[in-house]
């Protein structure tokens, strides 16, 4: 009796660390200072906007939309249907622009996300995008193709954990064969702040985002965004004056 009471327990020991949850992999390097840019944008909109959604027995959902900037107002009509693991958008415009957006969730292929975007007149702008998250546990990939004869490559990674991360991101032009764009950063999250770094534009542009939540709700909150555009090429012209300064100063 005393054997199979213990073997019970390291069943059930066993299996309760099967269940335990495991700390989510990283953000996406787009996600890098979202918050605080969500954060100081939020509110501060001066369109003014009408929005009526209906759904109907099918479970399609309709929402037109009219947003009036300034003098110039626009309208837009989507429809959306959810089937299972897949989505499909439609959104019309006054513009005569038409665009369907088809995303393919995570159950048909595990970890995998897939949104293909097609847009009328304007196809050039249409797009194939993938996001593989947690395939590592510690890494997530975003690879977005443009579907035109000479698409635009973006290819983005990240490493580390929900708390501290670290990302990579390039553009890759087919047209001129080259790296038309790199971006690195780092990422630190917990409950109470987000903090970002990211050095843009091939090292010219630097961007520093930091938001501070107080309280358990929330509710109040602290941003600061900094921007610095030449960072790297005034970084090296004031060590270079600082070296001939030194410089004038032994020969003197």
């Amino acid at each position: 009796m005393g054997h199979s009471h213990q073997r019970k327990t390291k069943r059930k020991k066993s299996s309760s660390k099967a269940h335990m949850p495991q700390e989510p992999g990283p953000r996406f390097f787009s996600d890098f200072g979202k918050i605080a840019h969500g954060v100081l944008s939020k509110g501060y909109s001066q369109d003014k906007r009408l929005t009526i959604s209906s759904r109907s027995m099918n479970g399609v959902i309709l929402t037109s939309t009219v947003t009036k900037h300034g003098r110039r107002s626009t309208a837009q009509t989507a429809a959306s249907y959810k089937y299972g693991n897949a989505a499909i958008d439609v959104i019309f415009d006054t513009k005569s622009s038409f665009s369907t957006t088809l995303s393919l969730g995570r159950e048909l292929l595990p970890s995998t996300h897939i949104q293909a975007s097609l847009k009328l007149p304007d196809y050039n702008s249409s797009k194939l995008n993938i996001k593989f998250q947690h395939i590592l546990r510690y890494a997530a990939v975003y690879v977005s193709v443009g579907l035109n004869q000479s698409p635009v490559v973006t290819l983005s990674a990240t490493t580390g954990t929900r708390s501290i991360a670290f990302g990579l991101e390039a553009k890759y032009k087919a047209a001129s064969h080259s790296f038309t764009q790199w971006d690195a950063g780092i990422s630190v999250t917990y409950p109470s702040f987000d903090a970002s770094i990211i050095l843009a534009e091939r090292g010219d542009l630097l961007r520093l985002a930091y938001v501070h939540h107080f309280g358990r709700s929330r509710k109040i909150s602290a941003v600061a965004e900094f921007t610095r555009s030449n960072y790297v090429n005034s970084s090296l012209q004031s060590m270079v004056e600082t070296g001939e300064d030194k410089s004038s100063t032994h020969r003197s």
